[in-house]
């Protein structure tokens, strides 16, 4: 099942990877992560951190980390052994941000489950991670990005779930400023293709710009509202370009740019490619 190649940083970048490794990338060595990852361990123990939080991790514990996590292991045994998938910030935010509802606060609160040798969750986690060995070999399948992106949406739901399903309340540390975090992000499917400016969100909020800064700082960790709507937008931009049948002129008119080259120019500005070069690359690679 080990993919055969030690995990390193550019991993961690990558798409999607999957490999089986005693994380000595991150031995002692704290580490805000790019991209996230989701681990089963299936040898010796460790103590790992994610963030202030400290655990000691065992046989059948599972943890994941998501982008932006700061994460490192503090000590691990000779014989610790994780099987890990990793995915991209960009994957994340595919597979997230357009699911209508909030979940990764869940999902950061409760980074970490253990189960017996014999319970179902335990069995269900060797099978997701069965299920990543099995994509990330792939190599020769035309739609494995498309695969991948699936599996990891629905792994993120699945887990959310078997996380709710075990909360007698919300979890710990859901502030004021999380809360509003949440309403700021069901508002942008409904107003981002019309309204990109942070005024009218905070508006929208009942709240000044200058508290929704301090909202995404403390409760996500983005620099700006303007950083959460741009990129919500562009993952939006990302869709459409995915349609053959939508020429650059309707994309723009569809998202209220002003023109053509407006639109373009937005999107190289957020992307680094022009939009004809992102359908490009998307058709060679579905």
């Amino acid at each position: 099942m080990d993919s055969g190649d030690k995990l390193s940083f550019n991993h961690l970048e990558e798409y999607f990877w999957y490999g089986e490794t005693g994380l000595e990338l991150f031995l002692d060595c704290p580490c805000r992560l790019a991209g996230g990852f989701v681990f089963l361990c299936v040898a010796g123990e460790a103590v790992v951190c994610h963030g202030v939080e400290e655990r000691r991790i065992g046989r059948n514990m599972k943890s994941i980390a998501l982008p932006g996590t700061t994460f490192h292991v503090k000590s691990a045994s000779g014989d610790f052994r994780v099987r890990l998938f990793a995915f991209s910030r960009e994957m994340f935010d595919e597979v997230s941000l357009g699911l209508g509802f909030s979940f990764s606060e869940y999902l950061r609160n409760a980074p970490f489950a253990a189960h017996a040798e014999d319970h179902p969750f335990t069995k269900n986690a060797v099978l997701w991670a069965d299920m990543a060995a099995l994509l990330s070999g792939d190599a020769g399948n035309r739609f494995r990005p498309l695969m991948m992106r699936h599996f990891l949406q629905c792994y993120l739901m699945y887990l959310y779930e078997r996380i709710r399903m075990n909360l007698v309340s919300e979890p710990p540390g859901l502030t004021r400023k999380r809360e509003l975090f949440h309403r700021f992000m069901s508002l942008l499917p409904a107003h981002c293709h019309a309204r990109r400016d942070v005024l009218f969100y905070a508006e929208k909020l009942h709240i000044t710009t200058r508290y929704l800064y301090a909202v995404t700082r403390e409760a996500a960790s983005f620099k700006s509202p303007k950083e959460v709507i741009d990129r919500y937008f562009v993952l939006e931009i990302k869709i459409l370009l995915q349609s053959p049948k939508l020429s650059m002129s309707e994309i723009a008119y569809r998202l209220n740019f002003p023109g053509e080259s407006y639109f373009c120019r937005y999107f190289k500005r957020h992307t680094g490619m022009s939009p004809k070069n992102y359908r490009m690359m998307k058709r060679n690679n579905p």
